[in-house]
């Protein structure tokens, strides 16, 4: 439990560190993601196309030539329009951002040991990481050119969310 503990401060201060950087540099904060999911893309479209061996079912082996070949085109618009792109993550940031809010709020109301105050301030940092993602997703091209900001603020958000529960562990 004391690893856990630990590796939960840890990461926390991980995501601080890497939010304070993404919002001291947004401009290379933006490219730098762009370019990442550009490439994320066309990598897991090629491990799709190029584990077609492994699948036993030719109704698979169509579903997943089609899904590889739809990442490589999306990871090569990534690479070739940067601005596309970056409207793109905005849409994309906004419903991961939601959906890991929800995700947080449902566990910390169902699961979470946290009592008290603690769980008081879990709750209140997995609902500003909700407000923050429906700012993203109702506002995608204000959502894009502030995207470096809200990444960095969420990601600075979720790490005092893992410092908390790293403090909060019973043992």
């Amino acid at each position: 439990m004391k690893n856990s503990r630990i590796f939960d401060m840890l990461l926390g201060l991980a995501f601080v560190v890497i939010g304070i950087m993404a919002v001291n540099r947004p401009a290379t904060t933006l490219g730098f993601l762009v370019f990442f999911f550009g490439v994320l893309a066309i990598v897991r479209g090629i491990t799709a196309i190029v584990g077609l061996g492994a699948m036993t079912g030719q109704n698979s082996r169509g579903f997943r030539i089609v899904l590889g070949v739809f990442d490589i085109i999306i990871g090569l618009l990534f690479l070739t329009n940067m601005i596309r792109g970056a409207l793109f993550l905005g849409v994309m940031f906004a419903v991961w951002f939601l959906m890991e809010s929800i995700g947080h709020l449902f566990l910390t109301t169902r699961f979470n040991q946290s009592k008290g105050f603690m769980k008081i301030i879990i709750l209140l940092f997995d609902i500003l990481c909700m407000i923050l993602a429906v700012i993203l997703l109702f506002n995608p091209i204000i959502a894009t050119l502030t995207l470096p900001k809200l990444v960095g603020f969420s990601a600075i958000t979720f790490g005092f969310v893992l410092i908390v529960h790293g403090f909060s562990h019973q043992e």
